[in-house]
């Protein structure tokens, strides 16, 4: 099983995980469609995936994670493989979830590309994840020179996973929001205090330091301008541009 898997039983772990389970929660429950592709190294406990508007739900376990358990009749499946090499038709999935995927892939980028693939023009796509700028970051550092849970992890910044979303075509519904202004490990009773005024002064300033984020994007209709290059063009000084200039030939 692999090493974030592990964690995730720990108590700080469970702490993260019911964290984020109010923000997928609300995310997941915006998606409609025929199918959705929810893709991490263990099944989240405490969401209700059921009352998601997609029909078919594929739940994806990455190699040497934990697979999901699936009841009989339930309108859902598995899948167990590496995100680098989705076995899905193109324009596939109305839908796609990235609880901690790319933290666990060997090749985040080409993962995106994967994603991008399967996912329909118009398809929303949820990516939860480890911020490296943050004490969280520093504690993967950290892991490469002892035996870690987070040893294997690769994080991806929010803001080089908001440039491969552009280049791709996925825009970005809302900005980045982040959870878990706190250390990776287990506070004392003092300790705990501090940080928890801290906590509060951090959330109020909102500064992109939090230990996990949270982004939707959406994949961009084939044909439609992206929304980011329609408000460059508006902000844009069109009064230079050369206009050809009457003739009593061709007056105007």
């Amino acid at each position: 099983m692999h090493g974030l898997a592990t964690w995730f039983r720990s108590p700080l772990g469970t702490i993260v995980l019911q964290k984020e389970a109010a923000l997928l929660v609300q995310g997941v429950r915006r998606f409609h469609g025929d199918a959705m592709l929810w893709l991490g190294p263990i099944p989240l406990p405490g969401v209700e995936l059921d009352r998601c508007m997609v029909r078919h739900r594929i739940y994806g376990s990455m190699s040497g994670t934990q697979r999901w358990p699936i009841e009989s009749g339930s309108a859902a499946s598995t899948y167990n493989g590496v995100i680098e090499a989705l076995p899905f038709p193109p324009s596939s999935m109305d839908a796609v979830v990235l609880h901690h995927a790319l933290d666990c892939c060997t090749d985040p980028r080409t993962a995106m590309h994967e994603v991008y693939k399967v996912l329909r023009p118009g398809g929303r796509l949820l990516v939860c994840g480890f911020n490296p700028l943050s004490l969280w970051g520093a504690r993967r550092i950290f892991a490469r020179f002892r035996h870690d849970p987070f040893s294997d992890l690769r994080f991806v910044s929010p803001l080089r996973l908001l440039d491969w979303m552009a280049v791709l075509g996925i825009e970005a519904d809302e900005g980045v929001q982040y959870l878990m202004y706190r250390p990776p490990v287990a506070l004392g009773r003092f300790e705990a205090r501090l940080w928890t005024r801290l906590r509060a002064a951090l959330q109020r300033s909102r500064m992109p330091v939090g230990g996990v984020y949270y982004l939707l994007g959406r994949k961009s209709v084939a044909g439609m301008t992206p929304l980011r290059l329609v408000r460059s063009l508006r902000h844009a000084n069109l009064a230079s541009a050369a206009v050809p200039r009457p003739t009593a030939r061709f007056p105007q």
